[in-house]
């Protein structure tokens, strides 16, 4: 295909097979672990969506790798998202010069394909003011100067928080297998009630497991008081690079801020390990108490915007208004076995 002159070519790469995509990917310095094939296989698992995962050639030389999924259902529609279920993995560019070309040849690809829409989570505006869907908070914390001097940065509360979490007697585990991930879970079901929102499906964690914490790309971080697991986190990792993916905590069990044992154990274990950064994942800009959180580790506050084409009106849209995240009138009311039935139900239509 040609546009503006020039001559573009997609070259579909699967990444359930072989290990193509994750070489491509590898090389280059602003990949995440959700790029990975990996993070492909999970939801082709889980959700049995089809990844279209893309190199794209401008004139005969690589410019990007997009990773996409097509979501297909009856209830949503049927669209290309880069990527469901991740906090950031727009394009990886190699030619950021070819963006334009790359957004239209892409454009292209949901026009073939017959999307509704197209939605890009993270990286370059896809043309000169272009609309953007919607924004997040995305913090960031450089591990590199060392564990000593990331104390020192805390805020006072912060590092009375540690010292009283310390002093409570919990015991936190950094666990890699399949009963720490259902420990974490079934906290994580009371959790997600709390907020009024159904958990995603217990085979979604599972393939979380095999996928990425056997293979050494994650880890599971648990407090547990008088035996009883309180709180805990899943942080996934690649190379130099971590994210903490999900939280959860029993509310009752606040006043020992065991969030804070967990957040400083996993932020020793990823430093010790060699990774250089944890990205705190995106934040809703209403969510002022997690927002709050994630400030109190020193962390750098950035932005992380989402772009959506929209197919019927041949534009890149705006989000019309804030898309509801929680129903605590619904789910937060009824027992944790119908709300886990729910989530299987109600989670292979989103993203």
């Amino acid at each position: 295909m040609c546009y503006g002159g020039a001559n573009i070519q997609i070259e579909q790469i699967d990444p359930l097979t072989g290990g193509v995509w994750d070489s491509l990917v590898r090389v280059l310095p602003d990949y995440s672990v959700f790029h990975l094939s990996a993070w492909a296989r999970i939801l082709a698992e889980t959700y049995q969506h089809k990844p279209i995962y893309l190199r794209v050639w401008v004139d005969g030389a690589v410019a990007a790798l997009v990773p996409l999924i097509e979501v297909r259902s009856a209830i949503t529609g049927r669209r290309g998202v880069s990527l469901p279920f991740a906090d950031f993995a727009g394009p990886l560019w190699i030619d950021p010069r070819q963006g334009s070309l790359v957004y239209q040849a892409l454009i292209g690809v949901a026009e073939e394909r017959k999307w509704k829409h197209l939605e890009l989570r993270g990286g370059m505006a896809p043309a000169v003011g272009a609309a953007c869907l919607r924004t997040y908070h995305a913090h960031e914390l450089n591990l590199s100067c060392g564990i000593s001097q990331l104390m020192g940065r805390f805020p006072a509360s912060t590092r009375r928080s540690i010292r009283k979490a310390e002093r409570s007697g919990l015991t936190i585990t950094v666990s890699f297998d399949s009963l720490s991930m259902l420990e974490f879970y079934q906290l994580h079901c009371r959790t997600r009630r709390r907020h009024g929102l159904p958990p995603q499906p217990i085979e979604f964690f599972q393939a979380i497991c095999r996928h990425l914490i056997d293979p050494g790309l994650g880890a599971i971080v648990l407090a547990r008081h008088a035996g009883r697991v309180i709180a805990g986190a899943v942080f996934f990792h690649s190379d130099c690079r971590a994210i903490y993916k999900f939280g959860a905590s029993d509310k009752g069990h606040w006043d020992v801020r065991p969030n804070h044992d967990v957040m400083w154990t996993a932020i020793q274990y990823l430093a010790l390990i060699g990774c250089r950064s944890l990205h705190f994942g995106r934040t809703s800009n209403d969510d002022t108490g997690l927002i709050r959180f994630k400030k109190s580790w020193a962390s750098a506050d950035g932005i992380l915007s989402y772009f959506r084409y929209h197919r019927g009106k041949l534009a890149w849209i705006a989000d019309a208004k804030c898309p509801s995240e929680s129903f605590p009138s619904v789910f937060g009311h009824l027992p944790l076995a119908i709300n886990r039935i729910a989530g299987r139900l109600i989670y292979p239509h989103l993203d």
